[in-house]
């Protein structure tokens, strides 16, 4: 059956979730088909998928979301432990919302522009984050394609528990998390295009399901990537863990803080890890592997390992340069933030210690960092070509022994004794043509190693 919303009825501004829930509802039960937005301008605030119902933007569709924060559906109740942060343990507060459904697809060449609208009293405890723009919670057989989602200021499009799940050619200009797989298998993320505030392809094992799950069979590949927090990660929510992920043929651009991050840090597996064919441009660091026992999970939960990682044909390049950038959170975008320079990881505190920094050597060394008592097993890195902004004279030399803290690529310090990559906790480690060099002199070494065993460098 075919359901066409009636965009000539639709006044400017008049919010149409109603009407658009109930065609919904009714395609759903007569067994399924096609509820269609015509090119025109729509408002709507929570509609709730249904099985067999597929969405179909055409082009020149343009989904608004509700400027009034209050039209969109509160959180659901939660009766369970939350071990993850709040944003990914609810899904209702949402354009789109899909729970238990199977076989929907959100398809064309239309766009979903949530307009920027924040929580702006906080309500939600979420740091003033607002709606999600498809939040999918146990749904099988998903299909998202080609459309465009702007402005939304919490996980763009986030799903939990789901099978089967193909999002390709979707375009993205977002203030947090771009494209969010949380314990879901079976999973191809291809040929999108994403820019967030946050980060941007990023691979979740959280509690949200009130149990270890993992993600599974997952392959990205043909996207580009830019970020002002790291680009494709794995973390931070590492309950479970990551199994047989595939990433090749992906263009990171402009990232403020790790090219690559992954992390175990809350009990996490991650096995059988496939990297490839990645190019960087004007990326802060590289590359981060951190293994760490911050254990915000149930009460007797082992700490988690990091085994078998590949990353290769990877080549990091600059010019090091200021870049325009969508704002990362709520403060930032009050104070109108756009624009990132790369010798400062987070926002300046002043013009004068902006420039201060320019002139120093500010770049954050890649680092790989296991626990003693755990280290990181079997990393082989092949083809790796790093040209950094170097110019370092001096470094630190006592690195702080930092485990249960928030991950991220420049918590030991940024001027660690390594130029290219600093490995701490390994065992099994393979350099395969791993080459660093900078714009400037450096008097580092390219690489450091600290209690790592069995190493090779080819």
């Amino acid at each position: 059956m075919i359901f066409t919303v009636d965009a000539s009825k639709v006044q400017s501004g008049q919010l149409i979730t109603k009407e658009v829930q109930n065609l919904i509802d009714e395609c759903n039960l007569t067994g399924g088909g096609d509820v269609i937005f015509p090119k025109g301008e729509y408002v709507l605030s929570t509609v709730f998928l249904k099985s067999n119902v597929n969405i179909v933007l055409e082009e020149g569709a343009l989904l608004l979301g509700s400027l009034n924060f209050d039209d969109y559906c509160f959180d659901e109740p939660v009766d369970y432990p939350l071990y993850q942060d709040a944003s990914h343990s609810f899904f209702h507060c949402s354009m789109f919302v899909g729970e238990n459904v199977e076989n929907i697809t959100i398809t064309g060449k239309g766009i979903i522009d949530m307009r920027s609208v924040w929580d702006d009293d906080n309500k939600r405890d979420m740091h003033h984050r607002g709606p999600k723009s498809i939040a999918l919670k146990y749904c099988n057989n998903v299909f998202i394609r080609d459309i465009g989602v702007y402005n939304t200021t919490d996980l763009a499009i986030y799903f939990a528990g789901c099978e089967n799940v193909e999002i390709d050619g979707v375009k993205m200009r977002v203030y947090i998390d771009g494209i969010s797989p949380d314990n879901s298998k079976n999973v191809i993320i291809r040929n999108c295009d994403v820019e967030s505030g946050d980060d941007g392809i990023v691979f979740k094992s959280s509690y949200t399901l009130n149990k270890m799950d993992v993600c599974k069979n997952i392959l990205v590949e043909n996207c580009k990537v830019k970020s002002r927090c790291s680009a494709l990660k794995f973390g931070t929510e590492t309950n479970g863990g990551f199994e047989d992920i595939r990433i090749k043929n992906v263009k990171v651009l402009e990232t403020r803080l790790a090219g690559i991050a992954i992390e175990s840090v809350d009990g996490a597996v991650l096995n059988n890890i496939y990297i490839s064919d990645i190019t960087m441009e004007n990326v802060f660091a590289p590359l981060f592997v951190f293994l760490g026992d911050r254990m915000r999970a149930p009460e007797g939960t082992p700490v988690g390992d990091i085994n078998n990682v590949t990353i290769e044909n990877v080549k990091a390049t600059g010019p090091y340069i200021p870049y325009e950038a969508i704002e990362m959170n709520y403060m930032s975008f009050v104070a109108k933030s756009k624009v990132q320079y790369p010798w400062w990881g987070v926002m300046p505190a002043s013009e004068e210690q902006l420039l201060d920094r320019q002139k120093g050597c500010w770049q954050m060394t890649s680092n790989v960092m296991g626990l003693k008592e755990k280290p990181i097993k079997n990393l082989t890195l092949r083809n790796i070509s790093f040209t950094l902004e170097g110019g370092c004279q001096k470094y630190e030399n006592n690195i702080p022994d930092i485990s249960n803290a928030y991950p991220e690529v420049n918590m030991y310090g940024k001027i660690l004794p390594a130029k290219g990559i600093y490995f701490r906790n390994v065992d099994g480690l393979t350099l395969e043509n791993v080459k660093i060099d900078t714009y400037k002199e450096d008097i580092r070494q390219a690489f450091v190693f600290e209690n790592v065993k069995n190493y090779k460098i080819i």
